[in-house]
């Protein structure tokens, strides 16, 4: 099975093996179509079963038919059976949460069905960021049990994680959990990782699994002989490799120009920036990592900064979303929105920070003479949905914390309330709101100056 390759239906992908777990970053609704319906179509041409959960931006109906569109004799095989198109909301109980074991156990029993009625095998697409969402859990926590159910199976699995509503650490988390990543860069579409970096991965896997069986058997040996050290010396150099490709894989996200990029010391000094970032803010990058951040930042909302940074120190949150301005180079003001979440040390003083910087062009930028461009809160809205100051008191502190990019379980343990009490108070800001994601109350609060 392991050289049973099978053609993805994504031209930059190629052929792929049974067992890929893969995932693509997308912004809107046009990058999950360019990526599924190939996906899709190619896979039941191949005589394969298909599991597509949908998610936001798209609707059922849309996901129809775009593929009805794209595969003639679609419909032939939606009423065979042999794709389903399903919410992944219809993936909860009863209370709203997700039972990953259950979905997992979902799964095998479908792709037993599959073969057993004779197709080659299942491809399935899943939203896991729409997942942990929605129950606080940790992404590994997905991801792992995930991989554990393709290893050795006729099963391939592609992962969709939004960029609008992950922080830079998340995306170089869910970059690490996948075997590669494709994302849209200058507008064509890119494999992140390259064979080279695949295969010292697994390189690093099997010097883990070795190590671990050394040290058990060092431990025995320890006091009736000495350690072998041209032995040592061998795993020694294979760890260093090891770091090196591992070094060489968070490059790649970093560079990948998705969005800018920089790793901050907690003395407010660039560490490392990335080229999309020298790019929004006009320096080269031997000059940022020269400067400090408050020289970067608009007078007017240096303040906003500095108690946030304060509020990370003193432990009482981990990161923060926000609007900001800066000064270009040649004295331009640029508009963005800047996600930051820190790193600590093991006794949890910070070690550095992770900044993504999302740069706002056309109507995504205040404009001249607009409240929230000058640093004031609005409590009427511009744009006809209704006003948040209907909502509770408990609605708002749940909407002001969903902007500042705090997730269910962080927000619950906040407020001392269940996850499912904090889901609900946030289905009520959906429907007061007029508002259908998270993506869009993360917009709203930050429009508004809601959030932290």
């Amino acid at each position: 099975m392991a050289n049973d390759l099978r053609k993805s239906g994504i031209g930059t992908v190629g052929d792929i093996p049974w067992g890929t777990h893969f995932c693509h970053f997308y912004e809107n609704k046009k990058d999950v179509l360019d990526v599924l319906i190939p996906y899709f179509k190619t896979g039941l041409e191949q005589n394969e079963f298909c599991v597509w959960g949908i998610f936001d931006p798209l609707n059922e109906q849309e996901a129809r038919s775009a593929l009805e569109r794209a595969l003639p004799g679609a419909d032939g095989h939606l009423a065979a059976g042999d794709i389903e198109i399903v919410p992944q909301s219809q993936w909860c109980r009863r209370d709203g949460v997700h039972d990953i074991e259950q979905l997992v156990h979902d799964w095998e029993g479908k792709l037993e069905k599959a073969l057993a009625r004779g197709c080659a095998g299942m491809r399935v697409n899943v939203n896991a960021a729409w997942l942990v969402e929605r129950d606080g859990r940790n992404l590994d926590a997905y991801e792992d049990q995930f991989s554990g159910l393709i290893a050795n199976r006729r099963i391939i699995l592609l992962c969709a994680y939004p960029l609008a509503v992950n922080h830079a650490v998340e995306i170089l988390d869910a970059g690490y959990s996948h075997r590669f990543a494709i994302a849209r860069r200058q507008g064509n579409w890119q494999v992140v990782e390259t064979p080279e970096l695949s295969e010292a991965r697994a390189g690093v896997k099997r010097l883990n699994a070795e190590l671990e069986r050394r040290a058990s058997q060092r431990t025995e040996e320890l006091a009736t002989a000495d350690i072998d050290r041209r032995q040592e010396a061998a795993a020694l150099h294979r760890a260093e490799d090891a770091l090196r490709a591992s070094g060489e894989r968070s490059l790649c996200y970093f560079e990948l120009g998705l969005v800018g990029m920089a790793i901050v010391s907690p003395a407010n000094g660039c560490i490392e920036v990335n080229r999309r970032l020298c790019d929004i803010l006009g320096y080269e990058r031997r000059e940022l990592v020269q400067m400090t951040w408050a020289a970067l930042t608009h007078p007017d909302d240096l303040a906003g900064d500095i108690r946030n940074y304060h509020r990370i120190l003193a432990g009482e949150i981990e990161g923060y979303l926000l609007p900001k301005r800066w000064i270009r180079k040649n004295g331009d003001i640029v508009y963005t929105n800047v996600s930051v979440k820190c790193q600590r040390h093991g006794d949890g003083t910070i070690n550095y920070f992770a900044v993504m910087v999302e740069e706002l062009t056309g109507i995504d930028r205040p404009l001249a003479g607009d409240p929230a461009a000058a640093g004031q809160t609005d409590l009427k809205g511009h744009d006809g949905l209704p006003d948040h100051k209907d909502l509770s008191v408990r609605e708002r502190e749940v909407l002001r914390l969903i902007g500042s990019g705090r997730t269910v379980k962080e927000i619950a343990a906040a407020l001392m309330l269940n996850q499912n009490t904090v889901s609900t108070y946030r289905s009520r800001v959906l429907t007061k709101l007029q508002l259908k994601s998270t993506a869009e109350l993360i917009h709203y609060a930050l429009k508004h100056r809601l959030a932290e």
